[in-house]
């Protein structure tokens, strides 16, 4: 699988019915796409609703139907009250608590839930997805608190509630009453009917949103860790021995032997390499083993990327409504389980953080003089200033931080419900650990690309490969060579900006675009 990311900036409209990747979910939640409904994707879903309502007619009861929800799966609810049930199920879930959730954050749980209604088996009103998607086309980001998840229902319940008129919304980046900032877009609140308000909680929106976005962002961070890993090797008079595709072969791991071809690819024309080419017998396992490491990580995010796209495009509620021979009926079961992207992002965090262990380690290695060859410090200008002794403390702690947060949440386990949800799978806390792993990382990885930078500007005599010196060059337009001590920050956010938009990768494309991921 030698994975190929479209760009999400440049994707302007994203039409529902074909199947979902997750730069949609990206370009949706980050750079505003809108979103459009296909002929397909209207017709599926008004031929489930069509099933839901004649069984709701019934005298079958069915889970959220014509039943209560939860433990009071045993009530029946007549059609009088059913507007009334479905909607007090929005007002008493949405209670997660705590500072909101970023708008890139809510508008790709708002895209994933109606990615997940509009498969075809959940029987929600195509009304209220037309609603659900001109919130997300004006702009209206409703206001969800981001704690107190097991797996679905709180935070997804915030986002129902500004569909009925109910909680708070940001419109322009301003809080409103929800009824007010849907006025304020031409929008009137709607009124949920049978299965609605179980609907809009269910499934594992949460979770398949916040995955998405770390994952995405962690597949570029590791795409970008071949590239500073290289550069890192280059400036410490590295040997490309260790990447020797006769070696990789002796252990064929795909995501191993790319990793290598990707290092070998990016120095070929290295002239420091060819230079030192003898210069030690092998390097430090920080250098020498990036094609393992390297490999294992991008192995097990690129795994996590197919469960994730699986789920991008499956049926999530509970329960689901089918149509066989022109009959309609309806399964009860839990495909609203987290536990398939829980686990991975699980795994994503552990894999994101053995890249950035490495990476703080090639860092340490640039600024040490007692290991390397360099200035020390990278200082050009020693006695009153320290160079970039500093920023490499900043990237232990970050190291630190991200260390505490590779405990894995999806064995954890609560009782809800009066034992009615006596496993739940932790699904959202896996996926915001991964988002929020992902958010620190990029520090690490800029602030190896900010020290190896600095290390290549001492080769005055000696050429580096052209597609380090070009990377090189783009950062150079946010972050200067370091003199004199100064305020390096800025700097290392401006880079840091660079990895997560893709700027560094498309740079390095520019020289060489045949990389393999």
């Amino acid at each position: 699988m030698n994975l190929k990311l479209s760009c999400p900036s440049e994707i302007k409209q994203v039409v529902l019915g074909p199947e979902i990747k997750i730069e949609h979910v990206i370009a949706v939640a980050r750079y505003k796409a809108e979103i459009s409904f296909s002929d397909d994707f209207i017709k599926r879903v008004t031929h489930a609703r069509k099933i839901v309502e004649e069984l709701a007619g019934g005298e079958t009861p069915i889970y959220g139907i014509n039943t209560g929800l939860g433990e009071n799966w045993k009530r029946k609810i007549s059609k009088e009250d059913r507007e009334i049930v479905q909607r007090n199920n929005l007002l008493s879930h949405a209670c997660s608590l705590g500072e909101p959730c970023s708008k890139d954050q809510v508008r790709a749980m708002m895209f994933v839930m109606i990615q997940h209604l509009g498969m075809g088996h959940s029987g929600i009103r195509l009304e209220t997805l037309e609603v659900l998607k001109a919130l997300l086309n004006k702009d209206i980001i409703p206001y969800v608190p981001r704690h107190g998840s097991v797996g679905y229902l709180c935070l997804e319940a915030h986002i129902g509630l500004v569909l009925i008129g109910e909680g708070k919304a940001y419109v322009d980046g301003k809080l409103y009453p929800a009824k007010e900032a849907l006025e304020l877009k031409g929008l009137e609140a709607t009124v949920i009917s049978s299965k609605e308000g179980l609907s809009l909680t269910s499934g594992t929106t949460s979770v398949t949103a916040f995955t998405a976005l770390g994952l995405y962002d962690a597949l570029i961070l590791a795409q970008t860790a071949d590239l500073v890993g290289a550069m890192s090797l280059e400036v410490l008079k590295g040997t490309v021995m260790a990447m020797d595709e006769r070696l990789m072969a002796q252990r064929p791991h795909e995501d191993q032997a790319n990793t290598a071809y990707n290092i070998r690819t990016i120095l070929e024309d290295s002239e420091i390499i060819k230079h030192y080419e003898n210069h030690r017998v092998q390097d430090a396992l920080s250098l020498r083993s990036m094609p393992q490491l390297h490999g294992a990580a991008k192995k097990v995010l690129k795994d996590a990327l197919v469960t994730l796209e699986i789920e991008l495009n499956s049926s999530v509620d509970n329960p689901l409504v089918f149509d066989e021979d022109g009959v309609g009926f309806a399964l009860m079961g839990c495909n609203a389980d987290g536990s398939y992207l829980g686990i991975a992002a699980d795994a994503c965090v552990i894999a994101v953080a053995n890249l950035m262990k490495m990476s703080e380690r090639r860092l340490d290695r640039l600024v040490n003089p007692l290991i390397n060859e360099l200035p020390a410090f990278l200082n050009s200008n020693p006695g009153l200033n320290n160079g970039l002794m500093i920023p490499q403390y900043t990237a232990a702690g970050i190291m630190g931080q991200i260390k505490i947060l590779t405990h894995p949440a999806s064995v954890d386990n609560f009782v809800t419900c009066a034992n009615q949800e006596d496993y739940v799978s932790m699904g959202y806390n896996c996926a915001k650990k991964l988002v929020e792993v992902t958010d620190l990382a990029k520090y690490i990885l800029s602030t190896e690309l900010f020290n190896a930078c600095q290390g290549q500007d001492f080769y005055t005599d000696i050429k580096p490969a052209s597609a380090t010196k070009h990377v090189r060059d783009k950062v150079r337009e946010v972050a200067p060579f370091v003199h004199d001590d100064s305020n390096m920050s800025p700097y290392i956010e401006a880079i840091a900006v660079q990895i997560k938009e893709r700027v560094i990768m498309k740079t390095l494309e520019e020289v060489t675009n045949q990389l393999k991921f």
